[in-house]
């Protein structure tokens, strides 16, 4: 396997990388990760990423490591793969007691979705949601994901790449796996924070650049039955960045895949990369 895993402040091949079967996070799902890509071999919006990875911590009641210790960790993990183009995954749990955290580093090859999803778009079903109301699973990005993948295999037993989560009163909450994003007349729209999903670092990049680009957007209800007739959707994650939607519970975007605001979104998001971490090749 190629890359390389920093666990506990020792760099090992990822094959060879090990935590004690009594760890919290192993017995019990107790713990925390992050996803990030990195570019030209950082990662970007770090600070982000570690910002809601101790709010989570925090939120679950366990010990984080020093910020400063966490860069490092990153840094040198990616220092040692050698990776210009990498996804970056860091996990955090309570160790075997709550004092003793583990923090693992994992740096992989990036792998993304097919060129063909990005040019004519990716095939969505709608999956009820397993999780509702106000859990804290629904607030951190917790290690408890049996859910969405199961999410993930029914929507590909349905023959579509992405499940799209909708609670019982029939509005959206996010993707399996990404956010989500649709345009209405002009406007972009996704669901609001009261729904109980984890914010993505990638969809508050989003807002930010439709407001530079002077986009309307907002965030509220999104009913299934307006998301199926949308003009464009997207999803939004981290390694993928925007990936268009062609269709929504066999309902095709009125719009040509990737639409004109999508389009400019993804121009949007790779041009704020280039001012955050340098020129991105690709």
């Amino acid at each position: 396997m190629a890359g390389i895993a920093w666990v506990n402040g020792k760099l090992l091949p990822p094959e060879e990388a090990a935590i004690s079967p009594l760890d919290r996070g192993f017995m019990y799902g107790e713990g925390l990760f992050e996803t990030m890509r990195a570019y030209g071999g950082r990662a970007f919006r770090l600070q982000e990423h570690l910002d809601r990875l101790c709010a989570g911590a925090a939120e679950l009641g366990f010990a984080s490591p020093e910020r400063e210790h966490m860069v490092r960790a990153v840094e040198e993990a990616l220092a040692a793969a050698g990776l210009d183009d990498a996804s970056v995954r860091l996990t955090l749990t309570p160790g075997i007691t709550s004092s003793s955290p583990t923090l693992v580093v994992l740096v992989r090859p990036l792998s993304l979705p097919p060129p063909e999803r990005y040019a004519s778009g990716c095939v969505a079903v709608s999956v009820p949601a397993a999780q509702v109301g106000d859990t804290p699973l629904r607030r951190v990005k917790s290690l408890n994901f049996l859910d969405k993948l199961l999410a993930q295999r029914a929507a590909a037993e349905k023959g579509a790449h992405e499940a799209i989560l909708v609670d019982p009163d029939g509005c959206v909450v996010e993707g399996a796996m990404r956010n989500i994003f649709a345009v209405i007349g002009g406007e972009l729209v996704t669901p609001p924070l009261s729904r109980g999903f984890l914010p993505g670092i990638t969809r508050a990049a989003v807002l930010e650049i439709a407001e530079k680009q002077g986009l309307r957007a907002c965030e509220r209800d999104l009913p299934l039955c307006e998301l199926c007739a949308a003009d464009e959707c997207f999803l939004t994650s981290s390694l993928a960045e925007i990936l268009p939607v062609a269709s929504v519970d066999g309902r095709a975007m009125r719009a040509p895949v990737p639409g004109p605001i999508t389009t400019a979104l993804m121009e949007g998001y790779r041009r704020l990369v280039a001012q955050e971490l340098g020129p991105v090749e690709g």
